[in-house]
């Protein structure tokens, strides 16, 4: 007697065309809803990588500044040895270029830069132009460097502009109205690997993740920044906090149309404008004839300042701090 059982379970051995059809549609459909989910991982790891790198290399400075008793030398400068900015920053809006009294460096232990190379084929790892001599600072107030600086530019409309002193603030993680540009400079210099720090409290220079290839390491410098206050040159603070570097000439009776203006040069212009009427004062934003009352002033100007370390920025698109790297990886783990 034939055994139709058994024959019945081996025809239904494995699966038919259909079957596997069908598994493999919905396999595919589990890809796909699991693609932006797997995207927004791959985010939320860069931005917390940035987050870390950020206050990994702020970290490394002030551990360096407390075992070598000042800052690190040789920085990227972020310009060229002509002076012009290195143009192969992701954004251009929140980079000047402003002259610096090499004192007010030197006096922290800042004593050379490595200037950038514009034709560089790697645009963060060749950032360095090694075929010239490091960019040296002095212990002099003259001749003064040009150096890479925070843009606060106001009339700015474009991708990274920062409009105000309050913007550049909330970019630094800085309290509102600590940040000042009428009085200080915000000089910036990249974190590249031959900066005096690394085998010493740092053990490489981290890059950023950039969201685009465009704006990958090969193609834009994806160094970290640290940023540094200078006091301006030649600028007389007032009480009040407002800086002005030009008085009406104390021999004239009324400060006006035709009167005689003297540039703050020396202690001693602040000290002489100190003895002037409120109203013969003009500051470097309102101009001549403003009549702002400015007040008893105090010198800070880079013959006493000195430079001073504040933060670490990624220079992306626009500028972000440590407060934007974060909220854009809790943004990510929300979304």
């Amino acid at each position: 007697m034939k055994d139709y059982k058994v024959k019945h379970i081996a025809r239904q051995a494995g699966l038919t065309l259909i079957e596997l059809t069908v598994v493999l549609l919905i396999l595919i459909g589990l890809a796909g809803l699991m693609l932006p989910y797997v995207g927004g991982f791959v985010d939320k790891t860069h931005d917390s990588a940035n987050s870390d790198s950020l206050v990994e290399v702020s970290k490394a400075i002030q551990r360096y500044d407390v075992q070598f008793m000042g800052q690190p030398s040789n920085y990227d400068a972020l310009v060229d040895s002509t002076g012009a900015l290195y143009n192969h920053m992701m954004g251009t809006a929140y980079l000047t270029t402003v002259q610096v009294q090499p004192q007010a460096l030197y006096s922290v232990g800042i004593r050379s830069l490595l200037p950038m190379n514009q034709d560089a084929v790697d645009k963060t790892f060749d950032a360095v132009d090694t075929t010239v001599a490091p960019i040296s600072i002095a212990n002099t107030m003259m001749p003064a460097v040009t150096l890479a600086a925070l843009n606060v530019d106001a009339g700015c409309t474009g991708m990274g502009c920062i409009t105000s002193d309050a913007d550049l603030a909330k970019i630094l993680g800085r309290p509102a109205g600590t940040i000042n540009t009428t009085t200080n400079d915000y000089l910036a210099f990249g974190v590249g690997q031959g900066s005096g720090m690394v085998g010493k409290t740092i053990s490489e220079a981290p890059v950023h993740f950039a969201k685009t290839g465009a704006m990958s390491a090969a193609n834009k410098y994806n160094r970290i920044l640290a940023i540094y206050q200078v006091p301006k040159a030649n600028t007389c603070i007032a009480a009040n906090g407002q800086g002005f570097d030009t008085y009406w000439d104390p021999d004239t009776a009324n400060a006006g149309a035709g009167a005689t203006s003297v540039n703050i040069a020396n202690e001693g212009d602040c000290t002489t404008a100190a003895s002037v009427a409120d109203a013969e004062f003009y500051d470097s934003v309102g101009g001549a004839g403003t009549g702002v009352t400015i007040g008893a002033t105090t010198w800070s100007g880079n013959m006493q300042g000195k430079a001073k370390f504040l933060t670490t920025v990624m220079p992306m698109m626009k500028l972000e701090g440590l407060g934007g790297a974060l909220s854009n990886h809790y943004q990510n783990v929300d979304g």
